[in-house]
């Protein structure tokens, strides 16, 4: 049977172009016109738009994230949590001297112990509410079924906040919040175990020191995984090209090029891991997130920037210039608009940066400070630090250092087993349907738990990664 096809025969009483008479013309002038509107004028003369049946794709299109992002949850070994406090018991030495062990013949070996620690970590809540009205529930959705679709929309939303907060989640900031890896490394890990690149980018040489750290005495780890910003695996990435040897006509259908899946180290074999959510703070919100009733207001410079000379500061001499800040203040319930500090502020190598934030409330949970690299334009500022408001409703000395350059990432190179690490989780991901107060439907969707770091020194953490600006990674 021939497939249906149109052809002019479905067209037949219709003249071409140039053949119709000029009645043929005034007549077309009265027909309805269908448009392209999106929006009808309604009531014109003559237009079509009422008459035209919607033409909506069934196929709902994703512009955000999707379930291939979501990485590290994904990856992190998960064990059954049986309390809002979960324990473990650490042995860090067999015995604590490592030359007793020899004797002369007939005598008593000395008495040694090993050394046990007990540690603890709180489990902390995550959940998202969604509601959909009961008329939504009953109407024929273009995408399926609403509270399905609700229910999947909450699940990432969930994926999100969760993924994120286990490299950045810092409970000095809230005490909602768990540790995440970021700052459990920056808390536990020996120093040697930190690496920090101060605007380098990542390396081959810097990957194996990091991996011969981990095997290395006292650590005796096994290095199995590096988390890192996908910009940052490209520009590592690219380092390898002009060492590699293959055969460009391998792949069919004329691809070239190389996607580098990870790395030997002396150490083993190392599996890169591109993670979306390890990301640079990224610049501030526009303006005001979250409900106005509840976000915190835009806080106020009550005392001006300066940059006093500073034993700890860590600006040298090619830092010297000015640098332009913005602060959002931040609670659970949102963000507030940004606040511009008034002009630059010149800095000179051994100085720092402080100034002071009052609150528009003492409900502020913590400021993001956002700062430009060095002579920047204002609206290139990027964050670097997350200070807690501990002060209530009254003044916090926000002081920086340094430490943290704008626009770099980190990277993380773990030993990704339940020898090193851990999610211990009081309750899987679940939902429970609410009371009904009105004509929805309302759940709540609820996750339980916490990371828990075991072994610091069998991982390291890479601190202020940039970008490389030159093929061969070299800034």
């Amino acid at each position: 049977m021939e497939a249906n096809m149109v052809s002019w025969k479905d067209y037949e009483g219709i003249e071409g172009f140039g053949a119709a008479t000029q009645a043929d013309v005034d007549s077309l002038n009265k027909a309805l016109l269908a448009g392209q509107a999106i929006t009808g004028p309604g009531g014109t003369a003559g237009d079509g738009f009422a008459l035209r049946v919607e033409s909506l794709e069934r196929t709902l299109k994703n512009t955000t994230y999707r379930m291939e992002h979501i990485r590290f949850w994904k990856a992190i070994p998960k064990l059954p949590a049986y309390n809002t406090v979960e324990e473990h018991n650490e042995m860090s030495q067999y015995g604590s001297n490592p030359d007793a062990g020899f004797i002369s013949e007939g005598d008593l070996p000395e008495e040694d112990d090993a050394i046990y620690t007990r540690k603890y970590h709180i489990v902390k809540y995550l959940g998202t509410t969604r509601k959909v009205s009961h008329v939504m529930s009953l109407v024929k959705p273009a995408h399926g079924n609403v509270v399905a679709q609700e229910t999947v929309n909450g699940t990432m939303h969930l994926l999100r906040i969760l993924e994120r907060a286990l490299f950045y989640g810092d409970s000095s900031l809230s005490a909602l919040q768990f540790d995440g890896m970021e700052k459990l490394m920056k808390d536990l890990c020996p120093a040697t175990n930190i690496i920090d690149l101060r605007g380098l980018p990542l390396s081959e040489d810097l990957l194996t020191d990091g991996a011969l750290t981990v095997q290395d005495a006292p650590n005796y780890g096994t290095p199995t995984h590096l988390f890192l910003n996908p910009k940052t695996k490209t520009d590592l990435v690219k380092t390898f090209f002009p060492k590699e040897r293959h055969d460009t006509f391998q792949k069919q259908g004329g691809f070239i090029g190389l996607d580098i899946k990870g790395f030997t180290s002396p150490a083993g074999d190392v599996l890169f891991e591109p993670d979306v959510f390890i990301t640079d703070g990224g610049a501030p919100n526009a303006g005001a997130l979250g409900d106005q009733t509840k976000r915190p207001g835009t806080p106020t410079n009550s005392t001006g920037a300066t940059a006093p000379t500073e034993a700890l500061g860590k600006f040298v001499a090619d830092d010297a210039g000015d640098y332009r800040y913005k602060v959002v203040a931040v609670s659970r319930f949102g963000r507030s608009a940004p606040l511009a500090l008034a002009s630059a502020v010149t800095v000179q190598a051994g100085d720092k940066v402080t100034f002071g934030l009052t609150p528009s409330s003492a409900t502020t949970g913590w400021y993001e400070i956002y700062r430009t690299k060095k002579n920047g334009a204002l609206g290139t500022e990027r964050l670097i630090l997350r200070v807690p408001n501990a002060a209530g409703a009254g003044e916090t000395i926000v002081n920086d250092f340094n430490e943290n350059l704008p626009g770099c990432t980190s990277a993380f190179l773990w030993q990704l087993n339940l020898e090193s690490m851990s999610f211990k989780q009081l309750a899987p991901m679940v939902k429970i349907p609410l009371a009904t107060i009105d004509s929805s439907i309302r759940w709540m969707q609820l996750l339980y738990g916490t990371p828990v770091l075991y072994t610091p020194g069998k991982n390291v953490l890479y601190r202020n990664i940039g970008r490389a600006t030159g093929y061969v990674g070299s800034p």
